[in-house]
């Protein structure tokens, strides 16, 4: 099954510093909801990454790849070259420096997961995840480049609602807040 999906959004940050955040692909795991490591084996000669090893998770199955990097002036592209699960896909981020000194990232992915899935469940859960990780990632950009975020969101106490009386408690289970159960990453 394969998809694509596309992110078009602005970050008020310089494009070289974006840029920077990028290369910092070993930090992948701390915005993107899919991989939980990344390990960098070979850098082209201005330090960029090449190669990388990873660990991800793909539509709720661990899988480890080897992803080639290709690195331009205001693009980062990345193949996945070897998969255990036999997964597939490519993408980019490319950048375009705004008229108020912003910048403007396409973020483009491509997938192919080799097991059988409804077109509209996995399109779905691309988008979601690609959601979640344009958020991540522009948290991530203002963290490493100095910009203060919107710091702590107090959480709202919960109020019962009137006239609401429960039957019965079921225990809510956790799913580490990322997606559904069942569901995994993209």
């Amino acid at each position: 099954m394969r998809t694509k999906t596309d992110h078009r959004f602005i970050i008020d940050i310089d494009l070289d510093q974006v840029m920077e955040a990028l290369l910092m692909v070993e930090q992948l795991p701390d915005w993107s909801p899919s991989y939980q490591d990344v390990r960098v084996a070979t850098r082209d000669k201005l330090g960029r990454p090449k190669r990388a090893y990873v660990s991800a998770t793909l539509m709720g199955r661990p899988d480890r790849q080897v992803v080639e990097y290709t690195c331009g002036e205001n693009r980062v592209a990345w193949k996945v070259s070897e998969s255990s699960a036999g997964a597939g896909g490519q993408g980019w981020f490319e950048l375009t420096e705004t008229d108020d000194g912003g910048t403007e990232v396409w973020y483009h992915t491509e997938l192919y997961l080799p097991i059988p899935a409804p077109g509209m469940f996995l399109k779905r859960t691309a988008r979601r995840e690609g959601e979640a990780t344009v958020e991540n990632f522009i948290a991530f950009v203002e963290s490493v480049t100095g910009v203060e975020g919107l710091g702590e969101v107090e959480e709202a106490p919960y109020v019962e609602p009137v006239g609401y009386e429960p039957t019965s408690y079921v225990q809510p289970l956790s799913y580490g807040g990322r997606l559904e159960p069942g569901f995994g990453t993209a």
